[in-house]
């Protein structure tokens, strides 16, 4: 086993901002600590690139995780006083773990299983949904668990689809799931499966990662995952934004702009090859991109090949994202910026092991995480996922394969490893008292057969003395 990553004592520090967490049980440290722009003298409306400040950042439970042992479950690693079991395998049925390899006696569970989210029922379960990143027969499986974390029922909620990879939790609870191929659209789906799913080919045809949503502004923001990707977000038109029957309110996704992000410095094309580069606030712009009905790697490569602007920044192998919002009382104008801080979208290169923070009011960004911020460095940045009580878990693709907390200021802790090789973890997603975190190993072993397989999903248990701050 290689040497654990520690965290570099640093502005750049991982958890600078990713500590804001959507979930957090309590206030992040450093918003109550921060304060706005006019206290380092920076005029909001100057053009120059602000530096930003440093935080004191409050760390989450899940720090105080201790070694790693056996869990007698597939030669996963796990925390001291954790346990894991699986909750379903690619061939069998998920109710009764039946074997069950041409589907002859319920529902299958999928193969290659991906990115993944929990939803709420009105009984007081849960449903985890995970997407099947397989080609042709992709699709998004569903798995609904009682009060008591039994599993009632397996379904699928999308099919007909292919290699869907990763996706997004919308704010009215529905599930975006991206197809990652060149051509790759995005589907709505209802995770209980009473809704037909709904192809939005207005979000884009491109390499699809994940996304997520953004009511105030009407806007739903996608990640690309391409050598030469872009950062997109798809601006609804007014006419999109409606309420539901049950007064949910919510975007069509249907009429709108599709758009992609310039960082100032790297516009059209342009691309920061060195990491201390953006690791201050730079401003940005967003830009339309050029024939949205169309397949966006051709697209470029047909503007690149007439000696054309091809829009946007590139961002190497787009992957997780999420929006963090701000609470009121606590929003402070950045420096450099002109309002204060309503929302903040974090998002994910593994090409460059990345991790970006962009002020959604302010058009600010900043690289916050890179390899030069842990020593040694990870294999691929991937899922980041964030726990009730604020903890931010970072899914690392590679040889490894570990599922790690980041901590402000010290060394990183390893919540779990797989141990297995020829996988990746995928798909993290806590349920909402923190009581439960999913994942799935996506090539991990189903029939018991060498180190390697077809998927399986697991769910871990957390102890209650880590599922809230102190």
């Amino acid at each position: 086993m290689r040497a654990l990553p520690t965290a570099r004592a640093s502005r750049r520090a991982f958890l600078r901002y990713v500590f804001l967490s959507a979930g957090a049980a309590s206030t992040p440290a450093w918003l109550s600590a921060c304060a706005g722009g006019s206290d380092n003298g920076d005029d909001p409306a100057s053009s120059v690139d602000p530096v930003g400040k440093e935080f004191t950042i409050a760390p989450g439970p899940l720090s105080q995780v201790g070694a790693l042992v056996d869990s007698g479950v597939d030669g996963i690693l796990l925390a001291e006083g954790f346990s894991v079991r699986r909750v379903a395998r690619h061939r069998y049925n998920p109710v009764t773990d039946g074997f069950d390899p041409f589907g002859l006696t319920g529902y299958q569970w999928h193969e290659a299983p991906d990115g993944g989210a929990v939803f709420d029922t009105d009984d007081g379960g849960w449903i985890y949904v995970s997407n099947s990143e397989v080609s042709n027969t992709g699709g998004v499986g569903a798995l609904r668990f009682d009060a008591n974390g039994t599993i009632v029922d397996a379904y699928r909620i999308l099919d007909g689809t292919t290699r869907n990879c990763a996706g997004g939790k919308t704010p009215w609870g529905t599930w975006l799931s991206c197809e990652e191929t060149g051509d790759g659209l995005v589907f709505e789906c209802d995770p209980r499966g009473a809704s037909a799913a709904r192809e939005l080919p207005a979000l884009g045809l491109f390499n699809h990662e994940a996304a997520a949503v953004d009511l105030q502004t009407r806007t739903v923001f996608l990640t690309e995952d391409a050598g030469d990707g872009r950062l997109y977000r798809f601006v609804c038109d007014a006419a999109d934004l409606y309420v539901d029957d049950q007064g949910h309110t919510r975007l069509k996704m249907e009429a709108g702009v599709l758009q992609a992000i310039n960082i100032a410095g790297y516009e059209n094309g342009g691309y920061a090859a060195d990491d201390a580069s953006l690791r201050t606030l730079h401003r940005t712009a967003w830009v339309d991109v050029a024939s949205p009905e169309s397949p966006q790697a051709g697209v470029r490569s047909a503007l690149a090949d007439a000696g054309t602007a091809v829009p946007g920044t590139v961002f190497k192998g787009g992957e997780g994202i999420w929006i963090y919002e701000v609470p009121v009382g606590l929003q402070t104008v950045p420096p450099g910026g002109a309002k204060p801080t309503r929302a903040l979208v974090f998002f994910a290169s593994k090409g460059d092991n990345r991790v970006y923070a962009y002020d959604i009011d302010n058009d600010l960004i900043e690289l916050v995480f890179d390899n030069a911020s842990i020593d040694p460095a990870f294999d691929d940045v991937d899922n980041v996922v964030v726990s009730p009580a604020g903890d931010v878990l970072v899914a690392e693709d590679g040889e490894a394969m570990r599922l790690m907390v980041v901590v402000p200021n010290q060394p990183s802790k390893v919540l779990l490893q797989v141990t297995l090789g020829g996988s990746e973890i995928t798909g993290p997603a806590f349920t909402s008292d923190g009581s439960r975190l999913y994942f799935s190993s996506q090539r991990g072993p189903n029939l018991g057969i060498g180190n390697t397989g077809t998927g399986v999903t697991y769910e871990v248990t957390i102890p209650e003395a880590f599922r809230s701050r102190v």
